[in-house]
């Protein structure tokens, strides 16, 4: 005998809506020597260097498969420390989101905007940096 399993979900008035799950899109990875880090990322596990995103303190680094970039980010003061690994999620509704964790009590940032898109920043409850992002428009 077959049984169809249906889910109803239903909101409760007052609950706020949440947007979209935002998806990871890059991390960033803390380091205490920018360039020996890279030449530890591409020499020894083999990953690809992008120069042309190169500035002073950062280093674009690919693996040419997945979707999900990362970077090296060299650590200094005002930065989360050498080791800090920092989470950012593509979102296409940066400001219902920030509404939406504001509304939790989550403390969200003020939303800023970047060179490569629009931020903001909640804190998980061990302290990691979870960077919310909208890319630019093109």
């Amino acid at each position: 005998m077959e049984t169809d399993l249906i889910i109803v979900v239903e909101k409760k008035e007052g609950t706020p809506s949440m947007p979209a799950t935002p998806a990871i899109d890059f991390i960033v990875i803390y380091v205490s020597d920018l360039e020996a880090s890279l030449k530890y990322y591409t020499e020894q596990l083999g990953f690809d260097h992008d120069p042309s995103q190169n500035t002073p303190v950062f280093r674009s680094i690919t693996d040419g498969q997945s979707k999900i970039g990362f970077g090296l980010v060299q650590a200094m003061e005002g930065t989360p420390r050498a080791g800090s690994v920092e989470l950012y999620f593509k979102t296409d509704t940066l400001e219902e989101l920030r509404s939406t964790f504001a509304s939790k009590s989550m403390e969200p940032t003020a939303i800023e905007k970047q060179p490569f898109g629009s931020i903001f920043t909640v804190l998980s409850p061990d302290g990691q940096r979870l960077t919310m992002l909208r890319a630019p428009e093109k």
